[in-house]
């Protein structure tokens, strides 16, 4: 482990859906009804494995021109109308928040989502107002698993990479975290299997949001003691 890898945890950032807030099903059933209206058959494994990257991003994968637009517009309609009665708190998640802000840590949302529809989402659940920094889809031209809206967002806070870790319930938050140098945290509360992180495994599994902040703080006062003993 090299030394700036010591450095005490000061900084956290999270996904939004899916890790702050529950809209997984959400987001799923505008996919499915999306590629249904458009005359697309797609599984819901399919479906699972684009979650986390912008909308346009996703549905460029599989329309283009003026199918594009369409799905652009059939996906926001359809989400955009159910937004409110479908999100819904994630259990234990406003604890976690809570707890970390007094310990202390400067928190941050990382997310793909359009600000507008992300601070929407953070107001719905009552988490508006711990995020000193939202970084959303506006802020960067690259997006995750490409790191550059963690970098964005270390930025704000004046932060280095190894000050910093990423909680996220998706492989591409992982992806991005590691092309940051952020410690990565993998959320499983959605819940979603570990195996999914195969390919890019986290720093460490969460199952629950407690168990999430019990890590996070060892990493904030474990890193400060090792300093103070190799002094």
């Amino acid at each position: 482990m090299t030394s700036s890898s010591r450095k005490p945890l000061r900084v956290v950032l999270f996904d939004l859906d899916g890790t702050l807030i529950d809209s997984t099903e959400l987001i799923v059933a505008s996919f499915d009804h999306t590629y249904r209206k458009l005359g697309r058959v797609m599984t819901l494994e399919n479906i699972n494995a684009d979650l986390g990257m912008p909308l346009r991003d996703t549905l460029r994968r599989y329309f283009s021109g003026a199918d594009l637009e369409r799905a652009m517009q059939t996906y926001i309609e359809y989400n955009l109308e159910r937004h409110d009665a479908s999100v819904r708190q994630m259990a234990g998640v406003a604890q976690l928040v809570h707890r970390l802000k007094e310990a202390g840590l400067r928190l941050g949302v990382v997310t793909s989502k359009l600000r507008d529809t992300a601070l929407r989402g953070l107001t719905l659940c009552h988490l508006d107002r711990p995020f000193e920094v939202v970084v959303a889809k506006e802020d960067t031209a690259r997006h995750k698993p490409e790191s550059e809206p963690l970098i964005y967002a270390l930025a704000s806070f004046e932060a280095e990479g190894a000050e910093c870790a990423y909680v996220g319930d998706t492989p591409l938050d992982v992806e991005a975290a590691r092309g940051a140098g952020v410690r990565a945290v993998a959320a499983l509360w959605r819940p979603v299997p570990a195996e999914a992180f195969a390919q890019w495994p986290p720093d460490a599994y969460a199952k629950t949001p407690e168990e999430a902040a019990d890590i996070l703080e060892s990493w904030r006062t474990s890193a400060s003691d090792e300093i103070e003993e190799a002094m």
